[in-house]
């Protein structure tokens, strides 16, 4: 049995969490790491951070500037994977949220890097002085000078792929509003 689009019947469901992923788009576009008062985001942002403090202790055996790029790493490579998971099992409003969760993930790593210079960014580690993650790598590859250029590109990207993703969940929307009630074909 294939899985299959929900029924026109269903737009009640799935009509107001497109508007939920539009708002969260919107908090997205507008992240700070120092200023979250949106509780939701917050809460995605809080396992993204503990998915980044993980990711330097999993791959703490490397080399140090893969150890330092790992953190940041984990974070894209944990939302791309639940994105990824979620298409797989057919779970398409999942896949939204988590195309969405990707965009909050660059653009929480986009602002880290952009801060590799100015380093303004309050850090939490487990010394009194933790270092700058992005500082250390794109000091180590000779980049530091396109700081702000990486991190703002990373950030164009994650703002690409959660506007494709609102549009992906529009056009579901669109194609479940003109299946009849009794369809029962495969999107």
């Amino acid at each position: 049995m294939h899985n299959q689009l929900p029924t026109r019947s269903s737009l009640w469901l799935y009509a107001p969490l497109w508007i939920f992923f539009v708002y969260l788009y919107i908090q997205i576009l507008s992240f700070n790491q120092g200023a979250i008062s949106n509780i939701f985001l917050g809460g995605m942002y809080f396992v993204q951070f503990g998915v980044h403090e993980a990711g330097h202790i999993v791959f703490g055996f490397l080399p140090a500037v893969i150890v330092a790029a790992a953190g940041s790493g984990s974070e894209l490579a944990f939302t791309i994977l639940l994105a990824i998971a979620a298409f797989r099992a057919k779970a398409y409003f999942a896949g939204i949220f988590g195309l969405l969760w990707v965009m909050l993930a660059c653009a929480s790593v986009g602002t880290y890097m952009a801060d590799a210079r100015a380093q303004l960014m309050p850090l939490i580690g487990p010394s009194g002085d933790p270092q700058h993650d992005w500082n250390f790598v794109f000091g180590q590859l000779g980049l530091l000078d396109a700081d702000i250029a990486i991190g703002t590109t990373v950030k164009v990207i994650g703002g690409i792929v959660g506007a494709v993703a609102l549009l992906l969940g529009l056009l579901l929307l669109i194609a479940m509003a003109g299946r009849s009630k009794s369809a029962k074909q495969p999107l």
